[in-house]
């Protein structure tokens, strides 16, 4: 009972700060039930990296405080960084906002299971002692890996690319971070205070410049998708700049593969119209519910594009676009 009193006392703030940043992402793009997968990674994350470092401080002869000081911070960043790099790599997350959440939910489930840990092989602290330590540390687990997801998800989109150097710069802030908060130097009272007093600040500003930016590109892209749909339904599509640019491939393509491509161009621009109003319901609170449409629209689109193949998809790319929000915006259809 001790224990679960004791765990709670340190981690309920952090849970609570937690889901409240899950309440001010105002379009959903992180569904609880995602934050939940998340946070239960993170937890998995710390039972492996726990296995780890014991294992190493009994290979090494290391005491468990100076690893503790010295590698262990490499090694949890690194290992709460691998499920980061693979939804930015998936295009899991889209903006800065849907990133800042997942790495603060991988941390704090991280944080969970190793304050439990603490908990069990220390004995004769006090219950002030270990809140103010358990939830400094949770607060730091989760602030690392937001910081980390934030500055690759930013590093990302600003390259265009996925490649390794991408995600450096953040995985190393995000390893300083966590060494200088592991060292002796400052009182725990004190280093949990600097990250309760700064981490709120800095993903306030992070959330009002993602929340900017996605309605910038919902606005664009939404005109953009209602042109296109609206030249279809007219006859007019034809006679238009993207119709004459389909035209042009007439000798590149064959005349089904082509015909498999104007189907792709009405049925992505559909789903990502679709997408939107999503988006839009969510803000104002409505339920969005996948209907059967919708799961066989899904498949025809994945139909049509093992149809056309890569060459073509990359031919449709002026029309549609290929950026990681227009996958994006798939995969967040795929989840509802």
């Amino acid at each position: 009972m001790r224990l679960l009193f004791e765990s709670g006392l340190s981690l309920a703030p952090v849970l609570a700060f937690l889901f409240a940043l899950q309440l001010v992402d105002t379009y959903r793009l992180v569904t609880l039930r995602r934050v939940l997968r998340t946070v239960a990674v993170g937890g998995v994350v710390a039972l492996l990296c726990y296995a780890l470092n014991s294992t190493i401080c009994t290979v090494t002869g290391l005491s468990v405080d100076t690893w503790a000081r010295s590698g262990a911070p490499l090694v949890e960043e690194v290992a709460k960084a691998l499920y980061i790099w693979w939804l930015i790599r998936s295009h899991r997350v889209g903006f800065m906002v849907d990133s800042a959440i997942c790495g603060f939910a991988t941390g704090a489930g991280f944080a969970v299971v190793e304050n439990i840990f603490y908990l069990l092989n220390l004995s004769g602290i006090g219950l002030l002692t270990y809140a103010v330590r358990g939830f400094g540390t949770a607060v730091m687990h989760g602030g690392t890996t937001a910081i980390f997801a934030l500055i690759s998800r930013n590093r990302a989109e600003m390259r265009r690319s996925h490649g390794l150097a991408v995600f450096v710069p953040g995985l190393a802030l995000a390893i300083l971070i966590h060494l200088i908060y592991n060292q002796p130097a400052l009182p725990p009272t004190v280093s949990a205070g600097l990250f309760v007093l700064l981490l709120p600040v800095f993903l306030y500003f992070v959330f009002w410049r993602s929340e900017k930016a996605l309605e910038k590109w919902m606005g664009v892209k939404l005109d953009k998708d209602v042109d296109i749909l609206h030249m279809i339904a007219t006859d007019t599509f034809s006679a238009s700049p993207a119709g004459s640019y389909l035209r042009s491939l007439e000798h590149t393509f064959p005349p089904k593969i082509l015909a498999d491509m104007i189907c792709y161009v009405q049925l992505s621009a559909e789903l990502s119209a679709r997408a939107k109003g999503d988006l839009l319901r969510r803000e104002m609170g409505f339920p969005v519910v996948a209907t059967p449409e919708l799961r066989s629209q899904l498949t025809e689109l994945a139909f049509l594009e093992s149809r056309i193949g890569r060459a073509g998809k990359l031919a449709l790319a002026p029309l549609l676009g290929a950026s990681h929000l227009d996958i994006w915006e798939l995969n967040q259809l795929a989840e509802t």
